[in-house]
């Protein structure tokens, strides 16, 4: 073996201690002497360790994301029942509905700073079913808009347990039953839109205790019995639809107490008697439609002098 041919110098040095142990051995046996044997480590020197190319390091494996986890709502669980009632599956439109999805993303709902549903807009929207007691639990809720569907079924008094709500629009569905007396419970009820329903009964006095009350409408129904004077105590009801129902007996006088009354619609019912003459004394009124009545006497000069007879409707 040609030594220098070795490229690396320690290897080099060891070989050729190696070579001279050997020879040197070989000749003390040629004198016939017994030579000693040396050690391993004292013929053969420690060899350098030859350098090594270290590794290059492998990039940790990115752990998966987590599954967002569903934030517990006291709201949600009245929402499913909500879906459910009113078949849910079938809506035309539902987005992100019973997903992990926060409920402020669930189409048709607004939520406040807290979290919590103020706002519910699933009108239009291919609801059938009734509507599930359950609803009670949003009782945060100011607005809820179910118009233009086919609920049907009574209104649940549970809604009356609603006390932050503001406007109530089941109009244009198929609801049927009494008008519950929970709903005179809501005080900071604004708006109130019953029309083109089934319901049938007597308007119920209480909801005389609305005060902040703006509209009131119940025109297409089947509600019967006399108006309660308790409508006179709605000191901000600018709008009062009553037409086209099965409503009897005289219009109170009391309806000359609502200062703010711009529209009066009593058309359409089963109405007896006079025009009460204090109609004539609401400063703001503008459209009368009393036609398709049992009204007698003469239009009361003072409402006359107010509208004038081409805005006076009596059919």
């Amino acid at each position: 073996m040609d030594i220098m041919r070795i490229g690396n110098p320690g290897v080099k040095r060891a070989l050729a201690a190696v070579a001279m142990a050997i020879a040197a051995l070989i000749a003390l046996a040629a004198c016939g002497t017994e030579p000693e044997q040396p050690t391993l480590a004292e013929a053969v020197p420690t060899l350098a360790p030859t350098p090594s190319v270290a590794p290059t390091p492998t990039a940790p494996t990115a752990a998966p994301m987590p599954p967002t986890p569903v934030v517990p709502s006291p709201d949600r669980d009245a929402l499913i029942a909500l879906y459910n009632a009113t078949d849910g599956a079938n809506w035309e439109r539902g987005d992100n509905w019973l997903s992990d999805r926060p409920i402020a993303e669930w189409r048709g709902i607004l939520t406040d700073d807290k979290g919590r549903v103020s706002e519910l807009w699933l009108d239009s929207n291919g609801l059938s079913g009734e509507i599930p007691p359950e609803i009670a639990s949003l009782d945060y809720l100011k607005y809820l808009i179910l118009s233009g569907n086919e609920l049907e079924g009574s209104i649940p008094p549970e809604v009356g347990s609603l006390s932050n709500l503001e406007a109530l629009d089941l109009a244009d569905n198929r609801l049927s039953g009494e008008i519950p007396p929970e709903i005179g419970n809501l005080s900071n009820l604004e708006g109130v839109n019953l029309g083109g329903n089934r319901l049938s009964g007597e308007i119920p006095p209480e909801i005389g205790a609305l005060s902040r009350l703006g509209i009131l409408a119940l025109h297409d129904n089947q509600i019967s019995g006399e108006i309660p004077s308790e409508v006179g105590d709605l000191a901000e009801l600018s709008d009062l639809g009553l037409a086209d129902n099965q409503l009897s007996g005289g219009i109170p006088s009391e309806i000359g107490n609502l200062a703010n009354l711009v529209d009066l619609g009593l058309s359409g019912n089963l109405l007896s008697g006079e025009i009460p003459p204090e109609l004539g004394s609401l400063p703001y009124l503008n459209e009368l439609r009393l036609s398709g009545n049992r009204l007698t006497g003469c239009v009361p000069e003072s409402l006359r002098d107010a509208l004038g007879d081409d805005t006076i409707e009596l059919g």
